[in-house]
């Protein structure tokens, strides 16, 4: 059986073909246009999803599905790409489902692009046999997903795990959601790069200056962890501040949740051991209700595949 993912970004859209065991055949991108419709989008995906036929040399009608991975707010049931923050047209309850059908009338499946890709990770990646799941992504935002009892939990309005936006410090920093204190304000790979750039300015010492040429801007989330390496106490002391507020959320997943496991996704989850996920899992530990169990916390195996691998496989988990 053959299954497409399509993995929509602000920057460019990934289509994977896929079979039943998350394997990815073969994959075609394209940049998003900042002048892109919404009209333009729903061409562009069926253009994508046939091309990936020809590349592949696959039959359309063996074709099981196409699942599609939003950066926003989507109702499967409906077919509706309710509301994206992301994407250049703004309009909000495109009928994305009607609008590929109209070029191709194959089951086609929506999900937001955390969902997908703890299916993803759950179905052909880490998270494969645990149950319940939860992905987290750290990005710009954070991003999560979740798999309880086999299927994808979405909550009552399609929104649920939007655990970014749990409050960790009441009246905190602002969020672009226009609520203080969220999470990602304190967890993300944005938030670690402010963490950085703050502690850059009270320290000119720091060898981070020395990692970015002089130049703030130029700081990633990779800058910690590279001059945390050499010694350097400026960088250290980010990574505390960083790890105590990644910590909190994850602490409250773990208490409110039980997950069997939690997956770490994004550039920041890729650093050493002994510098995030070590530290970080003693920290969930101490913070933890029930110390008789410990929640096993991986780093996400399926990498940037995840999204695409999750889209595909929609139709197995919703």
């Amino acid at each position: 059986m053959y299954y497409i993912g399509v993995d929509v970004g602000g920057t460019n859209l990934v289509a994977g073909l896929v079979n039943e065991l998350g394997h990815i055949y073969n994959k075609v991108t394209t940049p998003v246009s900042r002048e892109l419709t919404a009209e333009q989008f729903g061409t562009e995906l069926v253009r994508m999803s046939r091309r990936l036929c020809e590349v592949g040399e696959i039959d359309p009608a063996k074709i099981e599905s196409v699942g599609i991975g939003l950066p926003g707010v989507v109702d499967n049931k409906t077919g509706l790409f309710v509301q994206n923050p992301n994407m250049p047209f703004k309009d909000k309850n495109v009928p994305l489902r009607e609008m590929f059908h109209k070029e191709w009338d194959i089951p086609v499946y929506l999900g937001n692009d955390a969902n997908c890709a703890a299916v993803g990770e759950y179905w052909a990646g880490a998270a494969k046999g645990c149950d319940p799941a939860v992905m987290v992504t750290l990005g710009t935002g954070i991003g999560g997903g979740m798999i309880l009892d086999g299927r994808l939990f979405t909550g009552f309005a399609n929104s649920g795990m939007e655990i970014g936006h749990m409050i960790i410090k009441p009246n905190g920093a602002l969020c672009g959601c226009g609520s203080r204190g969220c999470w990602e304000r304190y967890g993300s790979a944005t938030a670690l790069i402010q963490l950085a750039q703050l502690e850059m300015e009270r320290d000119r010492s720091s060898e981070m200056w020395v990692i970015v040429d002089g130049d703030s801007h130029k700081v990633s989330g990779r800058t910690p962890f590279q001059a945390a390496r050499m010694g350097d106490p400026a960088a250290k002391r980010v990574l505390h501040n960083y790890l105590q507020g990644l910590s909190i959320g994850m602490i409250n997943l773990v208490n409110i949740l039980q997950p069997e496991i939690i997956c770490l996704g994004g550039g920041v989850s890729n650093a050493e051991d002994d510098l995030l996920l070590d530290p970080l899992r003693e920290l969930v530990w101490q913070g933890s209700f029930d110390k008789s169990t410990k929640v096993r916390i991986e780093r996400a195996s399926l990498g940037n595949n995840a999204g695409v691998v999750g889209a595909a496989l929609l139709c197995n988990l919703v």
